[in-house]
This record gives structure tokens, sequence and C-alpha cells, in this order.
């Protein structure tokens, strides 16, 4: 195995935000939840102007900061977010903020982010996400429980003095932002502390102590320092996935320098042939007392684990079956997680997640009978995100150089051999960033859009000739034989929607983020998440039961 590359797709549970989207004939009508408040400072539904949070805090339901206003939440304010761990229902609380938000504690104050309940565990509630602020900051926090616990796009969002701890997913995460990282305490994070992908310039993550967990720091397609941290027992836990410190990938170009590590693995950077890197200073210490903030590492409660190890309580893998599906096998080990499946005569393919074969991800072909993997090679397709085949040729949706490949295998290809590219184009709306999910009908090619507001239909050229107005965040999508099946959109969570975007059946997931669909013409397939750091059978055989409305 040459290397690893990591990295992880968003996936924004309503891009409007925590707004409800309802589908009425192919049209999507948005319902605002109206602001809602209490004797009891219960908070729930849209900020429409300016407005101040103070003592004790209960976030009921999703809250937008809509643009314009400011949400300023005063030293010493204690926010409490709804948890749902109910696959069925899932209704975690959480934070989106589309104006500006000043939360600014103090040493002796700090601003506490956390899960309302009794025994909190990681993702318990959603986290905070930041869009198009310039202005909003972060002094003084402490965030834990979270899904993600400080997220951003296309922002620069200032995270100084604070505490992050026990997420779900990535503790820090932006992508095209300038986000300022100073003076933290990141531990016991599920995957990254901090993870900054696609297109993020001039990032800057100085004097924070990284206090342990997978991995501190990942780049990909991304520009950024990181000077004067202290990182320590950041070595291999109780999982299979490869624990770096410092990785990059995806041409970024960094710059790490004056850096401490100590009680780390043998591999503490993950630098890929394409990066370009600056390495000064860095040095692995033994003994060395960790920096010393002005504000104390104050805990209500304890988490026992890292999340992301064996005894992580967090349900990412729900009953195999229930009334709308039945789980019927389970493939993949060794494989780990991804975002491109297809079902093509007999056989699954998907790309990996490391490169054996040829500089970049290695594309698989899988029997799903006897579980034999054939690989083949790929030098070119960086981020591979969704996967079509048309008849003749496949197509893969590269999510960090924002174009589609066709690519095909050589007559009687055989494990070892490289794939062909033969043809790429530009996807719609490129200067907006990435996209996940491909799929094709053989005719035309169907992309999910950035915010998943639409598809767009393609040609095989890759020119616009329509879209399908549904409302999909989640990415994935598959032809199912007329329809297609698409990942959040509706109640249940996996869509079944009509070329017109009329839905018209759903199912519930059977674990955690499916983030590639693929049809079989009688089974749905699904490639989840689960936990990223599992080397667990991922890829997910289901027989729909009921999925009526």
């Amino acid at each position: 195995m040459k290397k690893i590359i990591i990295s992880l797709v968003l996936i924004i549970l309503g891009v409007g935000g925590f707004f409800i989207y309802k589908n009425f004939g192919g049209k999507i009508v948005k319902k605002i939840v109206e602001n809602t408040q209490n004797a009891d400072n219960e908070k729930c539904g849209d900020i429409t102007e300016n407005e101040t949070w103070k003592g004790n805090v209960n976030v009921t339901c999703g809250i937008n900061v809509l643009e314009k206003a400011t949400l300023t939440i005063l030293p010493g304010t204690i926010i409490k977010f709804k948890h749902d761990r109910n696959y069925k229902t899932f209704e975690r609380a959480g934070l989106n903020v589309y104006g500006t938000i000043k939360a600014v504690g103090t040493p002796e104050k700090q601003i506490w982010f956390t899960s309302d309940a009794p025994d909190p565990i990681n993702g318990d509630w959603m986290g905070i996400t930041i869009f198009n602020s310039k202005k909003s900051v972060f002094d003084y926090v402490i965030v834990e429980f979270a899904e993600i616990a400080i997220t951003q796009f296309d922002s620069s969002v200032t995270i100084t003095n604070s505490i992050i701890r026990w997420i779900n997913s990535e503790g820090l995460y932006a992508e095209r932002s300038t986000p300022i990282i100073k003076n933290n305490t990141l531990y016991g994070n599920a995957y990254h502390d901090i993870a900054l992908e696609q297109y993020n310039k001039d990032a800057v993550i100085s004097n924070n102590y990284f206090k342990g967990g997978h991995h501190g720091v990942h780049f990909e397609k991304s520009t950024g320092t990181v000077k004067n941290n202290f990182f320590e027992n950041y070595r291999v836990l109780k999982t299979d996935d490869p624990e770096f410190t410092i990785s990059a990938g995806m041409e970024s170009q960094i710059i790490v320098e004056n850096n401490d590590f100590q009680n780390v693995g043998e591999t503490i950077f993950a630098i890929d042939d394409n990066v370009k890197s600056t390495l000064n200073n860095n040095q692995i210490v033994s003994g060395k007392q960790p920096p010393v903030f002005d504000y104390k590492d104050i805990r209500n409660l304890e988490l026992s684990y890292v999340p992301g190890e064996a005894e992580d309580r967090f349900p990412y893998v729900y009953a195999d079956k229930d009334e709308t599906r039945r789980v019927t096998k389970k493939i993949g080990k060794n494989l780990y997680f991804g975002w491109s499946l297809l079902y093509h005569d007999g056989y699954l393919y998907r790309f990996s997640l490391d490169s054996e074969i040829g500089k970049d991800l290695d594309f698989i072909k899988i029997n799903p009978n006897t579980e034999a993997v054939e690989r083949f090679g790929n030098n070119g397709i960086i981020s591979p995100r969704g996967l079509a085949f048309d008849g003749e040729y496949f197509y893969i949706n590269d999510g960090s150089l924002k174009k589609i490949f066709k690519f095909k295998l050589k007559k009687g290809a055989k494990s070892g051999d490289f794939i062909e590219i033969v043809d790429s184009f530009d996807i719609p709306d490129a200067e907006k960033g990435g996209t996940a999910g491909l799929t094709s009908d053989g005719k035309f090619l169907y992309l999910v859009s950035r915010t998943g507001d639409k598809i767009w239909i393609l040609d095989k050229s890759g020119k616009v000739v329509g879209n399908i107005p549904f409302f999909t965040p989640g990415g994935s999508i598959t032809y199912a034989d007329g329809y297609f099946w698409v990942y959040a959109g509706c109640r249940k969570g996996l869509c079944k929607i009509t070329k017109e975007g009329e839905l018209v059946g759903e199912i519930y997931p059977a674990a955690k983020d499916p983030w590639a669909l693929a049809w079989d013409g009688k089974y749905l397939w699904a490639l989840h998440r689960t936990s990223e750091t599992w080397n667990d059978p991922k890829i997910f055989q289901i027989e729909i039961l009921d999925d009526s409305l």
C-alpha cells in the first residue's frame, strides 16, 4: 500500500440550513420554522434580526441565523442542543449561520455548546455551520458531543482560546475559507481534529495543543501554515486505521514548522507526492510539558473512549430489518469508506481510499458473491465522488478537480492494469466548488448540484440540457429502472423520485451516511460511512420491503 488518502465530504442536512423542505409536484416549497421562545429560554427556528443569548439556553430544533442578522452570545452562556440517536427520526438540533455569530467568552466565563442528553456522547447534535461570513468569531468557547464542532464555508472565521472535544467526525472543518485557529485545545475527536478540504487559502493553525486522538491536521486542495503547535498522544489506538498526525494530499501547499511531537506514532507526516510542502524545525520531544493557556479544561462529564474506537456508543449501523427494508448482505471489509459505487454486469465498482497500483486512488472491481477484488491503476483522478456507466464508458465526478472524467477498462483488463482516461469536462457551477453524486440512464448523466437544490441533466459531453428540481442535500444518487434513488430530501432518508422530481417512495438507511448508491435491477446497494476509522464491511445489499409514502 503506497499511501492512504483520507477525506471527508460534509453532508449538510439541508443547505437551507434547518429549514423544512417539502416536495409538491416536483416543486420545492420552503417552510420557515418560526422562531419560538418561552420562559425557559428555549430557541427554535430562524433569527432574522440581531439577537443576544445569555444564561442557560435550550435549542430544541435547528437554528438559522439569517443574512444581515448577528447572534451575540455573552460570556458564561451554556447552550444545550436537542439530541437524537434514533435513525428513524434523527432530529438533532444544530446552528447554521448565514449572517454573523460572535461567541466571545472569557477565561473565567467560557461559552459552552453541548448536548442536552443526561448521558451525552459524540454525535448527539449537529454542530455549528457558517456560510459566507468574514466577521464571525469564537473565543473562549467549549464545543463538545457534536457531529462536527465548527464548519465554515466561504468564510474567514477566527477560533481562539477554545476547547474542541468528543466530536463524531471532524473537530473543525473548512472549505473555500481562510480559517484562523490559535491557542485552542483539541482532543478525543473521531477523525481529524482539523480538516481543511476544497480550496481553503492561507489557513493559519498556530499555538494549539493537540491532546490526542486519531488524526491531528489534514489538508486537501488547500494552502496553509501549521506552526508552533504541540501534538501529543497521536499513535495507533484501538482501530485499524493508520493514524497520522499531519496529512496532506490533492495538490495542497503547506508549511509545517516549529511544532513539537510527543508520544506519536512512527509516521508523523503522510504527505502525497503532489503536495508542495516545507517542513522546518519540527521536533520529537520527550517529557516536555504541554502549553499552559489562561483558560481551564473544565469537564462536567467524561467520555470513556475516543470516538471511532470499538467502544464507540454512537449508533453507526442500524437494524438489519425494519418495516421498509432488509439488509441481505454486507461486504467490503478492508476497503474502508468512499463516495463512489456502481453495479454493472454482475460486479460492483468503486474507487479506493489508497493507491497500490498508480499514483492516485485505485479503481476497484468487486465480485459481490465471492468478495474477490481486482484493482486497476489510476493516474489523474484525485477525488472520486459519484460513479456512472453509460453502457460503454465509465464516468467519475472528481470533487476536488471539479471535473467529470470519462474512462474505460481495456478489453480483458486484469488486476494491475490501468484505466484509460479518454475525456474530461468541467462540472456546472464549478466556481461554487466540487459536488458529489453521479449516475446515468445510458443517454444522459445526472449530477447532484453543489447545494443539493437540483439534479443537473448533462449530455455525455458535459453540456447542461436541463435539471430535476428535487432537494437532495445528501449527494448520493443512482438510476434505477426509470427512477432515481437519492440520499436525503425525504423524511425517511433514502428517497425514490421520478425524472420529473416527484417523490414516489422512501425507505430508511441501513447505516450512517450512505455516501454512494447503486442499483442491480432488484436490490439497492449502499456504501456507508459508518465510522470512518472502522475496518468493517461498509457495502450493504438492501432489499426494499415497503417504500410507500
